[in-house]
């Protein structure tokens, strides 16, 4: 797996706006850091697409105007033609990123 480390929210949300594969943004919380990821990759390699905040985002979606640029946050889908609602989703148990990977995102 490797790893992409991401400047800010509006960085992975550009990503998930721009991408017809995914269209969720996942969350969990690992010591006091919220990660907000994404997963992608090609057959042969897995990219874990991060952000790295200490508070929890507001909402449990993101919205992007696509035209204004615009990045905010709601508890409910939007209905505008200009806007994308890019659900949060909570993780609360996984297996997917072990203890080592864990580690490696908290060093980073």
């Amino acid at each position: 797996m490797k790893f992409v480390q991401l400047k800010s929210i509006r960085d992975i949300v550009m990503l998930v706006a721009s991408s017809p594969a995914s269209n969720v943004i996942q969350h969990m919380e690992n010591e006091g850091d919220h990660l907000y990821f994404v997963i992608g990759g090609t057959l042969s390699e897995v990219f874990l697409y991060f952000v790295k905040t200490k508070e929890a985002l507001e909402g449990s979606f993101i919205t992007y105007n696509s035209y204004s640029g615009e990045i905010g946050y709601s508890d409910k889908v939007m209905h505008e033609p200009n806007i994308s609602t890019i659900p949060v989703v909570e993780i609360i148990n996984q297996d997917l990123l072990n203890e080592d990977v864990l580690e490696k995102l908290g060093k980073l």
